[in-house]
């Protein structure tokens, strides 16, 4: 199968987008990417993964002297689960037996050969960890135990790297359905505040994580998640009762039990989109995935897809489909022009402008720590289509904010939240971040209102008083006060 967004990620117009934002597109702490020239970025990644694994799964922190077994479990697991889904698949195509089986078949029949790395003064080299141990084992295509049976060998470091892409993607559905995505609800399930969330993820090393996680290269499909989801319960079960486990066991109290099954995982699609949206909402009690378990075209899709569809207005089959792009006045002419900013919380690009009370709604944009990262990738996302929602709205922001005192009106109005009380950092973010996108981008709907905005901002500017008002008060004070001087001197005359 190939990977999502394959096409964009190999154009060159993805590759001048990295080149200018490394950071909100290049993985920092942890790559899902199989590109041939990120393997030491992955092998470095697989440490990683492996600790919040281990501690997700024994609650203990991985320490140096824990590392290797984090690494061990790891592979285990992601060994075994693999056979467990392949066994699982086949029982769905054949009819026969349950499609969930509690207790997944022996996984080293269908295991890819493991490697490790190993330092020796200096010099990096590759070995299969039995290279010594004769050719038995080569002959018989029987992959060898994870765990390590030398000294030279238990100073050796386990990863991924010798596996094909297919467990690799196990390796990293693991990852998200155990260490990441239950630690998130968890965080979620605590407060209903964001900010609150983000304290969950506080530390430098979090936020990398938090971040890699939305990267258009950090996607894969939602099949790979509940396809582990379904099995790794039966698979913790069958790995950790291993001798070489017997820690891990001890760790776990009573059966293991993920947080979310198959059938509750549009609940996860629903928190994660809720705490990685560019914009404010209120948490809605009824997920729109529910049906992601049993829905073909949704399995296909990914968690970037989702935070999209999350973020895209929903029109009437009604409104016309007709219109041009408008172009904005900036936040301080609406306000002369009687204009009224609300912010909306209903976490999406939305544009509404309510012509009796000349209020304009907008968006509550969320200015976080990942916000560059995921309005960047949502950009991406949406570059090759032909409606643009996400796109549109930033480049309204654009138009609309033209310095930092603009943002600051937008503050007050609800319609930016977070950042410093400066503004700059959210004015320079507003500026750049729609640089690469294809300009001007359409969506109808947002058009429409925008220029019934236009229109009426126009209607009024052309009344003297409103046009010249910062003029017409200046001399109306300066009147008022001249007035008042010449009765108080009367006054003292007579």
């Amino acid at each position: 199968m190939a990977p999502p967004y394959e096409r964009m990620l190999k154009s060159t117009t993805y590759e001048r987008m990295r080149a200018a934002h490394p950071a909100e597109f290049a993985p920092a702490s942890v790559f899902f990417t199989q590109d041939a020239r990120s393997a030491i970025d992955r092998r470095n990644s697989f440490r990683v993964k492996a600790a919040l694994v281990y501690e997700a799964i024994t609650g203990h922190h991985v320490d140096d002297d824990r590392i290797l077994g984090a690494n061990q479990l790891l592979l285990a697991l992601a060994k075994t689960c693999r056979s467990a889904i392949l066994a699982s698949q086949q029982k769905e195509t054949t009819g026969n037996g349950d499609k969930e089986s509690g207790t997944p078949p022996d996984p080293k029949a269908s295991t890819p050969e493991e490697k490790v790395e190993t330092t020796d003064e200096g010099t990096e080299a590759k070995k299969d960890k039995h290279e010594n141990e004769g050719d038995g084992h080569k002959e018989s295509g029987t992959p060898p135990d994870p765990k390590p049976s030398t000294p030279k060998e238990e100073k050796a470091e386990l990863t991924d790297e010798g596996w094909d892409e297919e467990h690799k993607r196990v390796v990293d559905g693991i990852f998200l359905v155990v260490g990441f995505l239950p630690r998130l609800m968890d965080a979620i399930g605590n407060s209903d505040d964001r900010d609150d969330v983000d304290e969950s993820f506080k530390s430098r090393h979090m936020h990398d994580i938090v971040t890699d996680v939305i990267k258009l290269e950090n996607q894969l499909p939602l099949k790979d998640l509940l396809d582990v989801t379904g099995v790794f319960e039966g698979v913790i079960k069958a790995t950790v009762g291993r001798e070489e486990f017997k820690e891990v066991k001890e760790s776990i109290t009573g059966d293991y039990k993920l947080a979310f099954t198959k059938e509750t995982f549009g609940n996860v699609i629903h928190g994660f989109c809720w705490y990685y949206s560019p914009f404010f909402s209120k948490k809605a009690p009824d997920s729109p995935f529910k049906g992601v378990a049993t829905d073909a075209t949704m399995a296909a899709r990914t968690l970037l897809d989702c935070l999209h569809q999350s973020t895209v207005p929903v029109t009437g089959r009604s409104a016309p489909e007709t219109g041009g792009p408008s172009r904005l006045p900036a936040a301080r002419e609406l306000r002369r022009s009687g204009v009224r900013l609300q912010a909306s919380e209903n976490g999406r690009a939305e544009v509404e402008f309510k012509e009796q009370s000349t209020t304009l709604g907008l968006p509550a944009l969320a200015y976080d720590f990942k916000l560059a990262t995921v309005a960047r990738n949502l950009l991406v996302r949406e570059y090759e289509e032909q409606s643009k929602p996400v796109t549109r709205y930033f480049q309204m922001m654009n138009e609309i904010v033209e310095d930092a005192a603009d943002v600051r009106v937008l503050r007050r109005a609800g319609v930016v939240r977070g950042g410093s009380r400066g503004a700059q950092e959210v004015y320079e973010l507003i500026k750049n971040i729609d640089g690469h996108a294809t300009y001007p981008s359409v969506f109808m709907a947002m058009d429409r209102e925008i220029e019934k905005v236009r229109q009426h901002h126009d209607k009024r500017m052309k009344n003297f008083f409103v046009r010249h008002r910062p003029g017409v008060l200046w001399a109306s004070s300066v009147a008022a006060i001249s007035v008042v001087a010449i009765v108080a001197a009367r006054k003292k005359r007579g």
